[in-house]
């Protein structure tokens, strides 16, 4: 059920979030409702330091061609790690700056939509074709475990594609953030 003024919020659930400024992890409660209707086409821009950590910013809308002008800041000092913890589900791309620009689409990997932690990283040239080539995938992925098959191979089966149609898959690891860009 939606929210707004004067209706009722949905039960809470614990989401991960950033505390400004010092890159460390602190969870509160949300309403689901508000977090998947606040969504937008989030970016998260992780910004290289000199001394192997990252600014992080946020674009609830997407970037183009000025990330940093097009986000706000979210917070300092995280490390690869940290980077890799603030992504889930409702992250829809992830953008390395480290002198060149890279460009990741986050890809929930949960066949039964119930693991927003569960995602992997593909890295692209192209980063609306590979969104919209996920969204099917995804699409039919969910209607197979409908359907009866086991989620377990269902996810391996889309990991296997998404390897194969991305220039670079990053599954459950940070190492990317740190010698893979």
């Amino acid at each position: 059920m939606a929210w707004g003024p004067g209706r009722a919020r949905s039960a809470a659930v614990t989401v991960r979030a950033f505390k400004w400024g010092d890159g460390t992890r602190a969870a509160y409660a949300r309403p689901r409702a508000a977090r998947w209707s606040l969504m937008g086409a989030r970016t998260l821009v992780a910004v290289a330091r000199d001394d192997g950590r990252f600014d992080c910013r946020l674009a609830h809308w997407g970037v183009d061609a000025d990330p940093l002008a097009q986000s706000r800041p979210l917070a300092t000092g995280v490390t690869a790690a940290g980077v890799w913890d603030a992504l889930d589900a409702t992250v829809e791309r992830l953008i390395v700056l480290d002198g060149t620009v890279c460009t990741y689409c986050v890809c929930w990997l949960d066949p039964t939509v119930s693991d927003p932690d569960d995602v992997a990283v593909a890295r692209t040239g192209d980063p609306d074709a590979l969104r919209d080539w996920w969204t099917d995938a995804k699409s039919r992925a969910s209607g197979a475990v409908a359907a009866g098959l086991p989620p377990p191979l269902v996810r391996a089966g889309l990991l296997v594609a998404l390897r194969r149609r991305a220039e670079a898959v990053h599954v459950d690891d940070a190492s990317f953030l740190r010698d893979d860009r």
